[in-house]
């Protein structure tokens, strides 16, 4: 799987990869060079400086070239960074020194240090440069020796008090001018315009806002991008691998040989991390140029710009090719649903498999798999036909595994798992962690934690045994059920009841889809039969000895919500049909029917609910009516033929 991850990354172009940078939130400051006296020394007035925050609209050529050199001097990760044991100085250059605001005076950090005693940043520049200086060629260092004269000796302070003085300025006469505005006294802008105005003017503000405690203040000795990266590169050189105990050097090609550091978390001082009966300390080594690709490919996942899932395809070339082709078409990320929809339109359908497909996910805790899986073939085509069985709107078509994931999963899982926006976009929660105050209930939560790893593999993996029918039926079951737990009466209305309707034609409509050995639709054909037997009861044409039993669950469920019809209760909801569900015999259910009956014995029945309640009341049978509970639910929630003509009309 590293051969792969390696070619992959190494198929994208640095131009792509560029893309993925994103700038450190912060205040960037370049400095240069001033002659004083003869002597070069850093000039504390900058030769630029720019505040950079994600809510701000776009980068500025200066910030452009200020993430190049930052992502050219960054350290790895924060155990391999120049400042250990404190880790404040997040670089790894001669060039570059970049800290949090919260390590100066009056910062949260400062604080902490001072109360442990711990030295502060201001005491850890020359150790810092000791590390640094040794990136560059020993004839240069003497040239970037002021760089550190100017940070060890706190003439930076006097550059962020300019800088400061400057941005307080700036901010007081954008507050004036928004005031102004407010205040109305600029009347020849209509109500909508001076809105627009104060937005503008808000948003130059963040310019120069004050830092924030996280925010980085990286300061930029100018020198070219070149300097920034060879320096880059020699650090690199021995941070890449997970430690450099195991490094063997091949003198015949140049390479370095060593323990990879992408996704590992090895560490040879740490023994309950080690093998204890193996052999062998380590499985295997890779070369510096595969570790550098790795650690390229962790900075393209972060930067948010590949599809996730992400197809990694490892036979085809061409296809591998015509997909990153897809990544650059535009500044836009492309979804895996859309690179496999141009691949379709490219006709390369059947090419379509052979490849790992890999999920991430961007942590506090850095970089993490969701999942790893090789996949031989995607299936994207699919039929499947949602009837609207119960009136609820309309019948829903799917043509293909994406409508299915779009349509289907946003009613059987209540918009929880994959949630339509009110935008008109849709958010996938198949990895991520979900907070049950946003779920709709508890047990939906529980549902969408069993399942939802079976639906992404049979989604993009197209692994269709993921859901089988007891899958499929354990779903829908249980959120009906608890649709009707929850549902209230607002307003003379189920506020469940469109949920339930639509459920339910899913149901009865996919009934056999997901069973290999059934795959008509019988039971939505089923359906109009029932309806069917019932007009047998009323007219007499069907004998009350050759109801089944999945006709007598459908006519029970006939019954009990005409009986409902009858109730004068406050709570009228969907509860009421709680102590039918809870029958596992005939008998207990009949009985629940004949008590309901006799409570409401002072009311008017019609002709039609007489001869069919007579026929129920006489069934005799050993089922266990949980075991019909998609006929007695049908029998509920379909047109009810037990009221009166007139009475059906006004129903209507």
């Amino acid at each position: 799987m590293i051969k792969e991850l390696v070619k992959f990354s190494q198929s994208l172009d640095d131009q792509f990869k560029k893309r993925a940078i994103q700038p450190k939130e912060g205040l960037h400051i370049l400095l240069g060079y001033s002659n004083k006296d003869g002597k070069m020394e850093i000039n504390p007035v900058p030769r630029h400086f720019e505040i950079f925050s994600k809510k701000m609209d776009e980068e500025s050529d200066f910030i452009e070239s200020c993430k190049l050199k930052a992502n050219n001097a960054w350290c790895v990760n924060t155990n391999k960074c120049f400042d250990l044991p404190t880790k404040a100085i997040h670089s790894c250059s001669p060039f570059l020194v970049a800290f949090k605001r919260e390590h100066l005076k009056e910062g949260g950090k400062y604080g902490e240090n001072a109360k442990k005693g711990k030295t502060q940043i201001y005491d850890r520049f020359d150790a810092y440069f000791n590390k640094a200086m040794v990136l560059v060629d020993q004839d240069q260092k003497e040239k970037y020796r002021p760089f550190e004269e100017f940070l060890s000796s706190r003439k930076f302070e006097y550059t962020l008090n300019l800088i400061d003085e400057s941005f307080l300025k700036r901010r007081e006469e954008i507050e004036e001018k928004i005031q102004n505005f407010k205040d109305g006294l600029n009347t020849s802008l209509s109500k909508n315009e001076v809105r627009d105005e104060i937005k503008s003017l808000e948003k130059e503000q963040i310019k120069y806002k004050a830092l924030d405690e996280s925010d980085y203040i990286l300061f930029y000795l100018d020198v070219p991008l070149e300097l920034y990266a060879e320096a880059h590169l020699t650090y690199l050189q021995d941070k890449l691998f997970n430690t450099d105990k195991y490094n063997v050097e091949d003198k015949e090609s140049g390479l370095i040989f060593g323990t990879s550091d992408f996704m590992n978390g090895y560490n040879s001082n740490m023994p309950f991390l080690t093998h204890q009966t193996s052999t062998f300390d380590i499985t295997g080594r890779i070369s510096n140029t595969e570790a550098k690709a790795l650690y390229e490919f962790e900075g393209v996942l972060k930067g948010k710009v590949l599809p996730n899932p992400l197809p990694l395809f490892i036979y085809e070339e061409e296809l591998l090719h015509e997909t990153i082709g897809i990544f650059r078409e535009d500044g836009n990320r492309a979804s895996f649903k859309e690179i496999i929809e141009k691949l379709f339109q490219w006709n390369r359908a059947k090419d379509i498999g052979n490849y790992y497909l890999l999920n991430w996910a961007n942590t506090k805790d850095g970089l993490v798999f969701n999942d790893l899986d090789y996949v031989s073939k995607f299936e994207y085509n699919m039929e499947m036909q949602i009837d609207d069985l119960f009136n609820s709107g309309r019948p829903i078509h799917v043509s293909n595994i994406f409508v299915f994931q779009e349509t289907i999963l946003p009613i059987i899982f209540n918009n929880d798992l994959v949630v339509k926006t009110k935008a008109g976009g849709k958010i996938l929660k198949f990895f991520d962690d979900l907070d049950e105050k946003y779920i709709k209930s508890s047990l939906n939560l529980q549902l969408i934690l069993k399942y939802r790893k079976a639906f992404y593999d049979y989604i993009y993996k197209s692994r269709r045994s993921a859901i089988n029918s007891d899958t499929f039926h354990d779903i829908m079951k249980t959120s009906i059920l608890e649709d009707i737990r929850l549902d209230k009466m607002e307003n003379g209305f189920h506020t469940e009841r469109s949920n339930i309707l639509n459920k339910l034609n899913i149901w009865i409509s996919l009934y056999e889809f997901f069973d290999i050995n059934k795959p008509e639709k019988i039971m939505a054909n089923q359906l109009l039969h029932y309806q069917e037997v019932v007009s047998g009861l009323i007219n007499g044409s069907l004998k009350v000895e050759n109801l089944s039993d999945a006709e007598f669950m459908f006519a029970s469920g006939q019954i009990v919500e005409y009986l409902h019809s009858k109730s004068k209760s406050a709570d009228n909801s969907y509860n009421l049909l709680e102590p039918y569900l809870q029958k596992s015999s005939v008998e207990g259910l009949l009985k629940v029917i004949a008590n309901d009956f006799a409570r409401y014995k002072h009311e008017n029945y019609s002709g039609n609910f007489e001869k069919v309640a007579s026929a129920i009341l006489a069934h005799e049978s050993n089922i266990n009516p949980k075991d019909f509970l998609p006929q007695f639910l049908s029998g509920v929630f379909s047109k009810n033929q037990l009221f009166s003509n007139k009475i059906t009309e006004t129903q209507n």
